[in-house]
């Protein structure tokens, strides 16, 4: 398992009914050597269909789901603690009555509640590093730096806790879905080290299943440059006892796409209140061609307003949401409520590494007309330790 010819190794097939399971946003930004191409580095998400999740998440929900819950399939597939069924909770309803009008968990109270910025570079890895970002921007506001410091005593620094990217992006997962007529019969999936694409549905899962070594212990080895072709990512282990040192979450809080919700306000606040109590969600987006400005080219508070009519479809990406500004103005611009999220591109990229987008409208919400460069589009994810 611990080299670069590991391959795929099948572990385990899933029986289930589903819907039509059709890749979206899957694709990768180009990859092209030079100063440049630093604005579009790899993206790499491979998204799990909205039709799929709402099926497997609907299933969970009607059978009231805890960490410790059996769920059954209608072709009998049992869910236990270990399956992903179980490491996976909806949230569908706000957790706080009052939120501010303003939050950024890089600032709460003087205290920053998310890692720095890092850099992806030319590997296919955004949903790993968005998984992993969530994870310890969990761990700062769940358990805090005591916390952390007592559970995990192995972090150097329990203020800033750097965990492995990865590791997380070598154990990803290849799957496949066979179905006849409208509602497909399986999925099986499969680990694999290979470069292309991930996703935060089993992500999440094996977060939960194998936990995550440290940064120090288990390096990201990156390619500055894009190689013509390079399938792998590589076992990098640099500390004999990296398996000593894993942080493990519970479980994964999960909220639905907004198409999911009828009330507009109570899918906002959901948000919100997710964001407070648990962390960084990971989230995802549709990237276009418009969306490179470089630090250079703007300043503090950068928001970007979705494709122009020639703006190119790049694919889709996985990112972090860190906090909200239900009034922002901008160099003159009311943008009225926006996002904050953080990239996985480097400091040299929009903000310092971060930007701004307006969030969904009541209009668009209503309408379900949600555009795909939005986070309401799709799921959010979080993880979650019990104390």
């Amino acid at each position: 398992m611990k080299n670069m010819n590991k391959g795929v190794k099948i572990i385990f097939t899933l029986i289930l009914l589903t819907f039509v399971f059709v890749l979206s946003g899957c694709a990768l930004a180009p990859k092209k050597s030079g100063s440049t191409a630093q604005a579009f580095q790899a993206m790499g998400l491979r998204a799990i269909p909205k039709t799929f999740l709402n099926w497997w998440f609907e299933k969970v929900q009607k059978a009231n789901q805890s960490p410790n819950a059996k769920v059954e399939s209608p072709v009998g597939l049992i869910g236990t603690k270990n399956d992903i069924l179980s490491t996976q909770q909806l949230l569908t309803s706000p957790v706080f009555s009052n939120l501010p009008s303003n939050f950024d968990l890089r600032n709460v109270n003087g205290v920053s509640y998310v890692t720095p910025v890092k850099n992806q570079w030319y590997n296919g890895t955004c949903w790993a590093f968005s998984t992993v970002g969530s994870l310890e921007s969990a761990m700062l506001v769940q358990l805090g730096p005591s916390g952390i410091q007592s559970r995990y005593p192995f972090i150097s620094n329990p203020n800033v806790p750097d965990l492995s990217e990865q590791f997380v992006a070598y154990n990803n997962y290849d799957w496949h879905i066979s179905w006849s007529g409208e509602e497909p019969q399986s999925i099986s999936y499969q680990e694999t080290n290979a470069d292309n694409g991930g996703n935060q549905f089993f992500s999440f899962y094996d977060i939960v299943r194998r936990g995550v070594p440290l940064e120090s212990d288990f390096p990201y080895k990156y390619y500055t440059t894009y190689p013509e072709s390079y399938p792998w990512i590589v076992w990098n282990p640099t500390n004999t006892n990296w398996a000593q040192h894993l942080v493990k979450p519970s479980y994964t809080i999960v909220i639905p796409s907004a198409a999911n919700f009828s009330n507009y306000t109570d899918y906002i606040n959901t948000i919100k209140g997710a964001l407070e109590k648990y962390g960084a969600l990971s989230v995802s987006i549709e990237v276009y061609s418009n969306f490179k400005v470089q630090n250079g080219q703007s300043s503090q508070g950068w928001v970007y307003s979705g494709p122009t009519s020639n703006s190119v479809d790049r694919g889709g990406h996985a990112v972090l949401l860190i906090g909200w500004n239900d009034d922002w103005t901008y160099n003159g611009v009311d943008y009225g409520p926006v996002w904050i999220l953080k990239n996985s591109w480097g400091t040299g990229w929009g903000d310092q590494g971060y930007w701004r987008q307006p969030m969904l409208t009541s209009d668009e919400f209503n309408s379900n007309s949600i555009p795909k460069w939005k986070i309401e589009n799709n799921y959010m994810w979080v993880p979650c330790f019990e104390k």
